[in-house]
């Protein structure tokens, strides 16, 4: 019989045990679905509260069973069935919250009860009910609904004080009493309650407090470890600028010259796909830095006047190089509108928006035809609104793919993808550049059909009327012959390059090996202009330049001083020294940007230095 009884016991226990574990592992899997600690901590307040006033109604059922039936033994029999409810519910997965409006109600009516049912109604147990309502309504549901439920509780007993106190109004429906063992143990019990509710809810604030600084640390430590890899690889292009122009520098000066001296046609056609190919090698080099550039936000827009059907039939000629297969229509459509229209904006960045978007339709389009289109959308008196389209009949873009056709390294995967090589930079960074011009660049694309991109610009136009080719075109022949020249370079290859460039135009320059050099020679010699490499031995180009400027005679320390470098640098513009130069040129060169900065340097008046 002790045996049996035992085991049924046992068997009681393990009954038991079983659910609580499955009590406990529900209720986590319940309060690990929210993901800040401070929720988790509302949830595990809730169901705690949920069970302590369970408990506690257990308690003053069992007080009330050794009494005199009456409806005070009900009311707390209907509450702990409720309460009950509610622990039902949370565990059916219904919203926390809405059950947390229904906890606070259920206390809100057991206020309202005791203070209607009881004699002494306002008492300390009722105060203290109404202490937990206002804890557990901030607690658990917030700022907002714990302001709401703690003014309806503690105005109610407020109101009713002053009604049963103050005025003959008796809104009593009952005169019972409390029980001695009731309200003893409700006293202690909710004090109990109170001083964890607030225990609870801190320590999870601390926890959550403690969880965000060390979140906060560690962000703060990765922000600088990306800082540090940013300024890396900020040192690393511009090293690699360096290391990659320099060489270009003189295989496309030395190219250009030889190009100019009246080679054998053998020659010239060797000569012409050794300039492409350094051409193409450049433009990709650009493109690198241009990309790290706009990811940094540091690229931004240069406004200069130009005339903008020359800028772009100049354009349609370069890429007209590109166009090896005689079934390629490639063809340029310009608004008669556009012609002899002088605007202002950034034609470098605009002709690199051109030749990455005609470039890459170029190199997909096997056959059919390529077009770039030019239409004036809105023409004001000051400005010129133009819609620019790029067509061609190529390949086109599958449509799965055309969500990531703006992303950096994109390359659409076609069955021949192997055949077109490239970085997968050109659309990123047309689609960026159009963006720094405030505009939106949109595209249209059907795999086997074609690609149409287009972008509408609006320029400032600085001229209504028409004037002559040779005024818009800028080719007013200024005279540069007069120009003292100093090259300051401590590469051979590239003075050599240079000085076989300024002979076409019958200058001479003298030649500083370093920076220490060019200031020498400066002092010792009046010039208009000082091409200054920035990186040399004994005294850099920023430092001699600088020490220039800061030279007493008013003549030498107003010399133009025009950079040479082949470091662009993702900081160069931001060098706190770059005000001592009035002008950089970067490397490789064309002879045209070359003509235009000695032209530029015979117009200036030097007063624009600013020391």
């Amino acid at each position: 019989m002790k045996i049996s009884m035992i085991y049924r016991l046992k068997e009681h226990g393990n009954f038991v045990g079983i659910n609580m574990r499955r009590f406990l592992d529900k209720f986590k899997a319940i309060r690990n679905k929210e993901v800040g600690l401070l929720n988790r901590g509302r949830i595990v307040i809730l169901v705690q509260l949920l069970i302590a006033f369970s408990m506690q109604s257990v308690v003053l059922l069992v007080i009330y069973c050794f009494q005199e039936p009456s409806i005070l033994g009900y009311r707390i029999g209907i509450l702990l069935l409720l309460l009950l409810l509610g622990l039902v519910l949370i565990f059916k997965e219904v919203s926390w919250k809405k059950i947390g409006h229904y906890f606070i109600f259920c206390l809100t009516c057991l206020v309202w009860s005791n203070m209607l049912l009881l004699q002494d109604g306002i008492n300390i147990v009722t105060v203290q009910y109404v202490l937990i309502i206002i804890s557990g309504g901030y607690y658990i549901l917030g700022f907002r609904w714990g302001l709401i439920y703690s003014l309806v509780n503690t105005l109610s007993v407020v109101a009713l004080f002053f009604i049963k106190n103050f005025s003959q109004i008796d809104l009593s429906i009952g005169n019972l009493s409390t029980n001695y063992y009731e309200y003893s143990f409700a006293l202690v019990f909710n004090f109990l309650l109170l001083i964890f509710i607030h225990h609870y809810f801190f320590r999870a604030f601390k926890k959550t407090s403690r969880k965000e600084r060390i979140l906060t640390a560690y962000l703060k430590k990765s922000l600088f470890s990306a800082e540090k890899v940013a300024a890396a690889k900020t040192n690393f292009l511009a090293t690699m600028s360096h290391e990659l122009r320099t060489p270009l520098n003189a295989v496309i000066g030395m190219t250009n010259v030889l190009l100019e001296d009246n080679p054998r046609a053998g020659q010239k056609e060797n000569l012409e796909i050794l300039s492409f190919s350094s051409e193409n090698l450049m433009s990709t080099i650009n493109n690198i830095l241009s990309f790290n550039r706009l990811d940094a936000g540091m690229e931004q827009l240069e406004n200069t006047s130009f005339r903008l059907d020359l800028l772009l039939s100049n354009i349609y000629g370069a890429l007209k190089l590109r166009v090896l297969n005689e079934d390629l229509a490639f063809e340029l459509d310009m608004d008669d509108r556009i012609k002899a229209k002088l605007v202002m904006g950034d034609q470098i960045r605009l002709t690199q928006i051109f030749f990455n978007l005609v470039g890459n339709a170029i190199k997909f389009t096997a056959s059919g035809f390529v077009k770039i289109r030019a239409i004036v959308v809105m023409a004001d008196s000051d400005r010129l609104k133009i819609k620019f389209e790029i067509e061609d009949s190529g390949i086109g873009i599958p449509e799965l793919q055309q969500a990531r056709v703006f992303e950096p390294y994109f390359r659409a995967e076609h069955h021949s993808a192997d055949q077109f090589q490239g970085t997968g930079l050109g659309l990123s960074i047309a689609r960026r550049l159009v963006d720094l011009h405030g505009g939106v660049l949109n595209f249209k694309s059907e795999q086997g059909i074609g690609t149409l991109f287009s972008f509408e610009l609006t320029f400032p136009e600085l001229i209504n009327e028409e004037v002559s080719e040779d005024i818009m075109s800028g080719e007013l022949n200024t005279k540069i012959g007069h120009l003292r020249i100093l090259i300051a370079e401590d590469n051979p290859v590239n003075v050599m390059v240079l000085q076989k460039t300024l002979t076409r135009w019958g200058l001479v320059a003298d030649v500083a090996e370093n920076g220490q050099l060019a200031l020498n020679a400066v002092v010792a010699k009046p010039y208009d202009l000082v091409f200054m490499d920035i990186n040399m031995p004994v005294m850099s180009g920023f430092e001699a330049s600088k020490q220039i400027r800061e030279l007493s005679d008013p003549q030498k320390n107003k010399v133009c001083i025009i950079a040479l470098t082949a470091s662009i640098g993702m900081s160069l513009e931001e060098h706190p020294e770059l005000r001592y130069l009035d002008d950089f040129l970067l490397k490789p060169f064309s002879v045209e940007q070359l003509k235009a900065k000695l032209e530029q340097s015979a117009r200036m008046e030097h007063s624009n230095y600013k020391g």
